[in-house]
């Protein structure tokens, strides 16, 4: 059997399909991203712009048509932020619905914020120890804090990266007044999250997915020899992140686009999720950082498999050589 899973996010569509038997491994056959950038000129105003919508329809043709190439028998669609918090949310959903025949949940952010934790907790290993898990999007950022037997806390915060580039407009590079201004903003709107994250104790963030994946293939580009790490996760030392960070705070559009490991989809919010990620570091204390490679789509996976077949719970995936 062949699935697909598809996130439809605010920066980014993405694409995950996989094959199994039904006691097997999940086989990856195709993980594909596609900038939409849905959340572009709109999303602080509510509504997806007809220029967004053109650019996501293209990506969800070419989505449909490698789903339909490698013969899946079954779609998972979810839209997140950036679709359920606009008018037209609905609309778009529907439109793209009836046009290629597929089911899309618009799922809340606590939804999102579980198929998030049961991705992460298959990609790196977790114990007693109480970590936060981040998921950082365009629309809404993600926060878990976990261990391997429980959910102590969880919210969905509409401070995504393409709300905050577009809510403080930043001059290129950045100005340092303005890096404060961002930071006092983050303080106001998350005093919830500092106070549960002191309440557990909890000294290890592991980010999920985009802006980590970025930060990881930056360093990676670095070591000349970086086949021997986990493909699954990977320790951002806390010297290297705050290097990267400051590289980020003094670099242009340009320079961004140069740099070895850059993802071309984050070179516009790069600097904006470095700030995210500094200040929440430097607020709570944290002393261990791990980048996740897995996130809501193998979340959706692993649910699916575990519900629907006789998958053993500790699953993992295998990534196809074509």
């Amino acid at each position: 059997m062949r699935i697909s899973v598809i996130d439809l996010g605010t920066n980014t569509f993405n694409l995950l399909v996989a094959e199994w038997d039904e006691d097997g491994i999940p086989k990856i056959l195709n993980r594909s991203k596609y900038p939409t950038k849905i959340g572009k000129g709109g999303i602080n105003k509510n509504i997806i712009t007809e220029e967004a919508i053109a650019r996501a329809q293209n990506a969800f043709e070419t989505i449909t048509e490698i789903s339909k190439n490698l013969e899946v028998s079954k779609t998972l669609a979810f839209a997140t932020s950036g679709i359920r918090s606009a008018e037209n949310g609905p609309a778009f959903v529907k439109m793209l619905e009836e046009k290629y025949n597929i089911n899309i949940e618009i799922i809340s952010g606590e939804r999102e914020a579980d198929l998030i934790f049961k991705g992460t907790k298959k990609s790196i290993e977790l114990n007693h120890e109480t970590v936060a898990i981040l998921d950082i999007g365009g629309g809404s950022n993600e926060i878990i804090i976990a261990n391997n037997e429980k959910v102590f806390w969880k919210k969905s915060y509409p401070l995504g990266m393409t709300r905050l580039l577009e809510k403080f407009n930043p001059s290129d590079p950045i100005k340092k007044n303005l890096v404060k201004e961002i930071e006092e903003y983050l303080k106001s709107q998350m005093t919830d999250l500092f106070e549960a994250l002191d309440i557990h104790s909890v000294k290890t963030l592991i980010g999920s997915s985009g802006s980590f994946d970025t930060f990881k293939q930056i360093l990676l580009a670095k070591i000349p020899e970086s086949n021997g790490f986990p493909t699954t996760h990977f320790e951002i030392k806390l010297k290297d992140f705050f290097h990267l960070h400051q590289v980020f705070l003094a670099s242009n559009m340009q320079e961004r686009e140069q740099m070895p490991g850059m993802d071309p989809v984050r070179v516009e919010l790069i600097v904006v999720a470095s700030i995210f990620i500094n200040f929440l570091i430097k607020e709570s204390g944290i002393s261990k950082l791990f980048q996740s490679s897995f996130a809501l789509k193998e979340g959706a996976l692993f649910e699916y498999l575990e519900k629907n077949t006789h998958t053993p719970n500790k699953a993992q995936t295998v990534e196809s050589k074509n």
